[in-house]
């Protein structure tokens, strides 16, 4: 009788009076054939890995080699060539697409969109001032038709033959969004060891980074890859009749680089003078006022009357700009300071002077990769920008003649 713990799987060898010994042979004999086998393929696989590196390697160096490089391309170098050679090794990649989660990009959602474009509003003088327009989809670029002089009439009496009048001259404005975008770095630990705040990074980084690139090519973009901006345009004193399309009107204040003293009318007869320079029909509505430094503002928000009040007001409300002789004050850092020749001092209908288009939707890209022990966040909008009706901005020119 065979002992109670003898494996059944043993059981039918046993009584074919199979030798144990020879079995356990046999079965070292499968495994060492199998280990043979797997050894086999891993030194396959090792040679064909060696094999695809040096003939990438050789690959890359005619990349970086122009006499010997691929009929047709430029030679490869840097960080282009870098990055082209992690990507055929098949590296993880920063971000190479946008609206890709899995590749390390993604649509900004829509709520952090409206967060940024409302914080650009707030801070935004000329953004709140002017016209704003958000293209369609499908529409590149935005058009509009701006008079550039007026038609003609006449009277007539009752039988009287009626002669043909002047037709107005129109002039057309296009503008093309270019791309305004912000890189700020955050370490990894700061990710790690704290909840990241989305709305405060916004706030005090990407809403900053894109008010203050905005506002510098608002007023003194030179339109190539940016808006144009306002005093980026020539000026000259003469008036809307006859002053050629696209160029604004300025008025002097009498002196280089100061306001008229007291004795010569004053201060507030430059600034008089500037208000009515701009035609009645402009002077009304939404979007009429002042644009200046904080400098500049400095300076005028000391100004008093002849009867000792000053010309400033400020607002009851925080949330509601000053005024200077009864219109809003828009405080702009990027306009010039007061000294010779410059444009210190912007009065106007900002509605009809100047347009801003942006392209709806933010991008965001999140790189965790290129810079080893950080993350950035690469912001990114489209916006576009450029005076309209030059007849509905004035400037303050302080120079003597």
């Amino acid at each position: 009788m065979l002992h109670p713990n003898v494996p059944r799987a043993l059981i039918g060898t046993v009584h074919a009076e199979v030798d144990p010994k020879a079995l356990v042979q046999r079965i070292n004999a499968a495994v060492e054939e199998i280990r043979t086998d797997h050894a086999r393929r891993i030194t396959e696989i090792e040679t064909a890995m060696d094999n695809a590196e040096t003939a990438l390697n050789n690959f890359s160096d005619r990349l970086a080699n122009q006499s010997n490089g691929p009929s047709g391309f430029d030679p490869l170098t840097g960080e282009v060539r870098s990055q082209f050679v992690s990507a055929l090794r098949g590296a993880p990649q920063a971000a190479m697409e946008i609206g890709s989660d899995p590749d390390g990009g993604f649509t900004v959602p829509t709520q952090v969109d409206g967060a940024i474009m409302s914080l650009l509003r707030d801070r935004s003088p000329l953004r709140s001032m002017a016209t704003v327009v958000t293209l369609g989809k499908g529409s590149g670029s935005w058009r509009k038709i701006v008079k550039r002089t007026g038609g003609s009439s006449r009277w007539a009496h009752e039988l009287e033959t009626r002669e043909d009048t002047d037709t107005p001259v129109l002039g057309a404005v296009e503008i093309t969004p270019s791309e305004v975008y912000a890189i700020p770095e955050i370490t990894n630990f700061i990710l790690d060891d704290s909840s990241f705040d989305l709305k405060a990074f916004l706030d005090e980084d990407v809403a900053a980074e894109f008010v203050l690139a905005e506002n510098e090519a608002f007023i003194g973009g030179d339109g190539v890859k940016k808006p144009l901006g306002l005093v980026h345009r020539a000026t000259t004193d003469e008036a809307d009749a006859v002053r050629a399309f696209g160029t604004y009107q300025h008025v002097v204040s009498g002196v280089d680089g100061d306001f008229l003293a007291d004795g010569d009318g004053g201060f507030q007869n430059n600034l008089i003078d500037l208000i009515f320079s701009l035609p009645a029909p402009y002077r009304s509505g939404q979007g009429v006022g002042w644009l200046m430094n904080s400098l500049t503002a400095s300076i005028v928000m000391k100004f008093r009357d002849g009867d000792g009040r000053l010309l400033w007001r400020e607002a009851l409300d925080a949330r509601e700009p000053a005024r200077l002789l009864g219109y809003p004050v828009g405080i702009d850092e990027s306009m010039p300071d007061i000294e010779a020749g410059a444009l210190a001092i912007a009065f106007g209908n900002w509605k009809r002077g100047y347009a801003i288009v942006d392209r709806p939707g933010m991008s965001l890209i999140r790189d965790n990769v290129t810079k080893k022990g950080w993350t950035k966040f690469y912001f990114s909008k489209r916006t576009g920008g450029a005076p309209l009706d030059t007849n509905a901005i004035k400037f303050l020119k302080f120079s003597a003649a």
